[in-house]
């Protein structure tokens, strides 16, 4: 069977001599195509050198068989083949132990040089494709940012063309149609791919486009974070170059929240006294906080809104949960409502929760609500003290 590759230097691709017939048979036993097998990988490997020997694991009787080309007493000395011996016995009948392998399995390979070959081809593949990300941002962008993009992809040149593709489009559909509806990522994907989720998050398109979009919008004041990992930060990014992951699956629960406007946000808001779901699709609409609503406090878990709602109805202050992590419409509403009113902001003790208050935090005039440092409790074991605040909270005007 012939194997294809780069033939191994100063051998023909087809060996010209020719193999006495008796050879032929010796080097088809058992025994022997066992050496010749192991001489084979070590040659096209470039390791069996005069010295080199073939450690095999060989029957009596197949010891026998590679002994009739070997000195007599080869076969019981449990000696391993020694590649000088084997050159030699080889060459007395006038033939190369390479002009055999090539006889009986095809033109050798330079595994080196197709090793160097590859890594040569990868290093130029991956400076390419780098060179290629770099052309479509106007300013430096960081280099590590720029491999991240690339991190999963056999092909790099090809993920740095696909990544161009969705950009471009992305661009062109800003700077047309600055003011029309944002770009559906489904919708999107499908255009682009002929595949509604191959920019997903659990696609290593996905992750590379959404890393590249992060990359580029970067600054000293908001340095670039890795946006794969946190499903908020996902919907995040995308919404920085247009695309919506989707309106309806991003949600925030809210009581007694008095926003204004003409938005379906503060439509559903109208409702006191019972806990309403927004979702990112009706934030995206214009409201604001009505004034006179010195502060509205924010919360983790349903349970403290459910629980504020059976004790004081419409008479609660205006509270927000989070439901865990924050997510895009949890930011979205709080980004909005942080710069007219005190956010009053706490989570359960453990690190995810106060993950989520050093985040919510960072919003302004945001002040954490009944978290101590070093607070361990879950907010279902302070709760009566959460009621508390929620019952003594000055009416909104």
């Amino acid at each position: 069977m012939t194997r294809p590759g780069r033939p191994v230097p100063g051998t023909a691709e087809g060996s010209s001599v020719t193999v006495p017939p008796f050879l032929l048979d010796w080097a088809a036993r058992p025994g022997p195509a066992k050496v010749l097998a192991a001489a084979r990988v070590r040659v096209e490997s470039g390791r069996l050198g005069s010295r080199a020997k073939l450690e095999l694991d060989l029957t009596p009787a197949e010891r026998a068989e590679v002994g009739q080309m070997l000195a007599p007493s080869w076969a019981a000395s449990g000696d391993p083949v020694s590649a000088l011996e084997l050159r030699r016995a080889l060459d007395d009948h006038g033939v190369t132990l390479e002009d055999l392998l090539t006889t009986v399995g095809g033109p050798l390979r330079d595994l080196r040089s197709e090793r160097a070959e590859a890594r040569a081809a990868r290093v130029s593949n991956r400076q390419s494709a780098l060179a290629l990300l770099a052309s479509l941002s106007p300013t430096v962008m960081d280099p590590a940012v720029l491999e991240r993009c690339l991190v999963g992809a056999d092909d790099k040149v090809n993920r740095a063309e696909q990544i161009t593709r969705v950009i471009r489009r992305l661009d062109a559909h800003a700077s047309i149609s600055p003011t029309e509806q944002p770009v559906r990522l489904g919708v999107l994907a499908a255009e682009l791919f002929g595949d509604a989720h191959a920019l997903d998050r659990s696609a290593g398109l996905g992750r590379a486009v959404v890393r590249f979009a992060c990359g580029r919008a970067a600054t000293p004041e908001r340095p670039y974070a890795d946006p794969v990992g946190d499903a908020a930060a996902w919907r995040e990014a995308w919404a920085s170059v247009g695309v919506v992951c989707d309106g309806v699956s991003a949600l925030v629960l809210v009581l007694n929240l008095p926003l204004i406007g003409d938005g379906p946000a503060a439509r559903l808001c109208a409702v006191t006294g019972e806990p309403v779901w927004l979702t990112l699709r009706t934030l995206r609409h214009p409201f604001a906080l009505a004034d006179g609503t010195p502060e509205v406090f924010v919360c983790e878990n349903p349970a403290v809104v459910e629980a504020a709602a059976d004790a004081f109805g419409a008479a609660s202050g205006p509270l927000v949960c989070t439901f865990g992590l924050p997510n895009l419409a949890a930011t979205t509403l709080l980004t909005a409502l942080a710069p007219s009113t005190r956010l009053r902001v706490r989570a359960d003790g453990d690190a995810v929760g106060w993950s989520i208050v050093s985040r919510l935090l960072e919003l302004p005039g945001a002040e954490s609500w009944r978290m101590p440092a070093g607070l361990s409790a879950y907010e279902e074991e302070v709760l009566d003290d959460l009621l508390l605040d929620l019952g003594a909270s000055p009416p909104t005007a």
